[in-house]
C-alpha cells in the first residue's frame, strides 16, 4: 500500500515542504518467513566469520558494531548467496512484484535494477542508530523486511527537521520501501528473541556509477 508522507501546505515561499512516498506490504507465506529467519539465525556466526575479512570495517552507521552481521553488508549479497534456496528466491520475486506495484501506484517509472542486500540480526539490548543508505545524485530506493513480530517500530525522519518523524510497526513479513536518503532508526530491542530482518538498496540499472557490481544482482522489472 502506498503511503505518502507530506508536509502541510506552506504559508509562504520559504516554509519547508516534503513529499516522501513509502510502500508497505506483508508477505503472505509465513512458513517461508519462518524458514528464512531460522536459516539466518543458524548461519549468523558462520557468515560473520566467513565475510569479516572482506568487509569494509564499518557497520553502516547502525551502531551494531563491526562484529555484527550487519557490519558485513559490503562483503556479500544475501540473495546471491541464497540463490539455490527456493524460499529466498520466492521472497525475492515478491519484492520485485511489490516494487512494480509501488511504481505504478505512485505513477513513477518502473526501472531495471541493481540490488544489494544483507541481513540484520539484532540481539536483546541493541538499538539500530539513526543512519541513511545514500543521498548521492544517483541514490534511489531502499527497503527492509522483518521476519517476526517485534515490539519496535522503524522510525523515519523528515529530511528538513529530524524532530518530525513517522514510524511503521515491525511485523512478520512486513516490507517497507523508502527513498534511500531518508534517515531511519529502530529503538532498543528488549525482547529475548533475536530481531531478524533483511535490508536492501536498489539502483537504476542505467544510472548507477557503482563499485562492487559483482555483489549486485540484476532485477529485470521492465516488461515483467
Amino acid at each position: 500500500m502506498l503511503q505518502v508522507w507530506k508536509s502541510i501546505h506552506p504559508l509562504n515561499e520559504y516554509a519547508p515542504t516534503w513529499n516522501i512516498p513509502f510502500w508497505n506490504a506483508i508477505y503472505s507465506k509465513p512458513e517461508e518467513i519462518d524458514f528464512i529467519r531460522n536459516w539466518l539465525i543458524d548461519n549468523e556466526e558462520k557468515l560473520i566469520k566467513t565475510l569479516k575479512k572482506d568487509s569494509d570495517g564499518g557497520d553502516g552507521g547502525t551502531g551494531l558494531g563491526e562484529n555484527s552481521l550487519t557490519a558485513q553488508y559490503s562483503a556479500y549479497n544475501l540473495f546471491q548467496i541464497t540463490q539455490n534456496i527456493p524460499q529466498f528466491m520466492n521472497l525475492l520475486n515478491w519484492i520485485k512484484e511489490q516494487y512494480i506495484e509501488y511504481m505504478n501506484s505512485n505513477s513513477t517509472t518502473v526501472r531495471n535494477l541493481y540490488m544489494f542486500s544483507w541481513a540484520n540480526v539484532v540481539h536483546k539490548g541493541q538499538p539500530i542508530t539513526q543512519h541513511g543508505h545514500g543521498a548521492q545524485n544517483f541514490s534511489y530506493l531502499s527497503g527492509n523486511i522483518h521476519l517476526d513480530n517485534y515490539d519496535t517500530q522503524t522510525v523515519y525522519y523528515c529530511p528538513v527537521d529530524e524532530q518530525v518523524k513517522v514510524g511503521f510497526e515491525n511485523v512478520k513479513g512486513g516490507l517497507t520501501f523508502f527513498p534511500s536518503y531518508v534517515l531511519h532508526s529502530v529503538p532498543e530491542h528488549k525482547q529475548d528473541n533475536k530481531r531478524v530482518s533483511i535490508a536492501f538498496d536498489l539502483f537504476d540499472h542505467g544510472f548507477a556509477p557503482l563499485e562492487d557490481l559483482d555483489k549486485a544482482i540484476q532485477l529485470k522489472t521492465v516488461g515483467y
